[in-house]
């Protein structure tokens, strides 16, 4: 076999470092990517519980091009980049370890699949741990990796223990088991043990994901090893494991067992980093200013553009806000007297402050006397369960929305049950106060709203400190936030109120202007 060492930069000033294992002969070879978990030494970590090159030299012998790749932070880039780190002003941006880990795995797929050596048809993937974790989701948004063996990680009751494995967004509602059945119906090896968080797998989450594989008549592409160790990647773990890709991979042997190995310095190797790696500071000012680039540059100025623009942002801005379970909603109902038939109807969303309440049912009245119904979302700040500070518990933002985000659904679930009354034939919208910023984010998603009528309570929102103070909301701010929900909502009647003038409101009549509906546009 033969060994290189490799570096690629897969962000501007941003490096992958990996060690290349090759078969003798020309190929093209089925191929491995191996990613190693939270062992001390990365992926050069050699010792009895897990043997990272050893994995890869005997996947070699056996015929398979591995590329064994180290994890953000380790080895090379240890001294330049933390492995683990994350700030509230990260998750507006989406700016997150797990994020950056799992570009990098793509990007070395990428790397592996462009070797001539390698039949980019059969790559697989095997990682023990974080490795594991790293296994699965890649495996789920990717489906060049045609089989998997995630090892001592699928669990329904552990789902990581590093920021690596805990994105925001990620786990509302669901866990890694479900993530996990992404694989369907590509072969899919379960490798648990007895002393870690896997040691259920034979009786629930195997039987749980053969479920979801029976669902494609594909029950037999699914298998679980269940071993009586501590957490590792051992040699009898992977024995099972080269049988598995073998099985799948069509590259059979006549031997099941392990080779004995001695690791050459060349499987230990550093790869050399061409320039100094930039800091995370430094990555983070990059990746948010080619954010903020990319969108001005998909700013739409035609219909084509916009619907383009709607299929991209708008959807990372409905992930943004999506909140899955469904929140309690109460109206209070403003009826005109003369309420005997279908009418239009208007959703009034107050404010925090009592001022701001006694406004709404003013302006309910008013409309109820012109026949109109007018619906308040009442208890619009109670929302028990959601207030909790984002870093007082870790990975809050994983698994929970937070409070803005659930403000923003309440709304959007208002106005859904407004909508569906059989007496309502359209619905209008008002956001009050500082409850108008989040009126406008939840008319984003609201398709069927004819008019809306928002506060920005005097703020222009340009910074990130703003946001988080008022819209602590992850991945806002990547998605475009106010200008990709205005893309949202034009040529809807939208009439914004106390926005300073700002590039946001330069942006807004812009959009409407050069869509040809500036006469839906006012500014108060």
């Amino acid at each position: 076999y033969q060994v290189q060492t490799v570096t690629l930069e897969t962000y501007p000033g941003f490096y992958l470092t990996g060690t290349l294992f090759l078969p003798p002969g020309e190929g093209p070879f089925p191929a491995i990517l191996s990613p190693h978990g939270h062992w001390s030494e990365g992926r050069f970590e050699d010792i009895e519980r897990a043997s990272i090159p050893g994995r890869a030299l005997n996947f070699a012998k056996r015929g398979f091009a591995v590329f064994s790749y180290s994890m953000i932070g380790y080895n090379e880039t240890e001294d330049f980049f933390p492995h683990r780190f994350d700030t509230p002003q990260y998750q507006l941006w989406g700016f997150s370890a797990m994020g950056l880990q799992l570009w990098n795995s793509i990007r070395a797929l990428d790397y592996l699949g462009s070797r001539k050596e390698v039949d980019a048809d059969r790559i697989g993937m095997t990682g023990a741990s974080g490795g594991g974790t790293q296994t699965f989701l890649l495996t789920a948004i990717d489906d060049r990796i045609r089989v998997a063996a995630p090892v001592n990680m699928i669990s329904a009751h552990f789902q990581g223990g590093c920021i690596c494995e805990n994105a925001p967004l990620l786990r509302h509602s669901i866990n890694n088991v479900e993530i996990g059945s992404l694989a369907a119906p590509r072969p899919l090896l379960l490798v648990s043990t007895s002393g870690d968080w896997t040691l259920n797998t034979p009786n629930l989450e195997f039987p749980a994901i053969q479920q979801i594989y029976s669902l494609f008549d594909a029950s037999s592409r699914v298998e679980n090893a269940h071993f009586d160790y501590p957490h590792n990647y051992n040699k009898a773990t992977r024995e099972s494991v080269y049988t598995w890709f073998e099985k799948w991979l069509g590259n059979q042997t006549s031997s099941e067992q392990e080779s004995p190995f001695i690791l050459p310095p060349s499987t230990t190797a550093n790869a050399v980093l061409p320039d100094t790696p930039l800091s995370e500071p430094q990555l983070f000012a990059s990746f948010k200013a080619q954010g903020t680039q990319h969108l001005l540059l998909n700013t739409p100025t035609s219909w084509s553009q916009l619907n383009t623009f709607k299929a991209s942002y708008g959807r990372a801005l409905e992930h943004s806000l999506y909140v899955e379970e469904e929140l309690p909603v109460e109206l209070t109902t403003v009826k005109a007297t003369d309420h005997t038939a279908a009418s239009d109807a208007i959703l009034i969303i107050h404010g925090s402050s009592g001022e701001s309440h006694q406004k709404a049912k003013k302006i309910a009245e008013a409309y109820s006397a012109k026949g109109i119904l007018a619906a308040m979302l009442t208890n619009t700040n109670s929302l028990d369960g959601f207030n909790q500070p984002i870093d007082s518990v870790s990975y809050w933002t994983t698994y929970n929305p937070t409070f803005a985000q659930a403000k923003v659904h309440r709304i959007i679930s208002a106005a859904r049950t407004l909508n569906a009354r059989p007496d309502v034939r359209h619905v209008d919208l008002i956001g009050l106060d500082d409850a108008g910023a989040h009126t406008l984010l939840a008319r984003s998603q609201l398709s069927f709203i004819r008019t809306t009528q928002v506060d920005f309570n005097g703020l222009a929102y340009e910074s990130d400190d703003i946001f988080l103070k008022h819209l602590q909301i992850p991945l806002l701010r990547r998605a475009g936030d106010f200008k990709t929900a205005v893309a949202m909502t034009v040529p809807g009647s939208l009439t914004i109120q106390n926005l300073p003038n700002s590039e946001l409101k330069s942006w807004i009549r812009r959009l409407y202007n050069e869509l040809g509906a500036g006469d839906m546009l006012s500014f108060e």
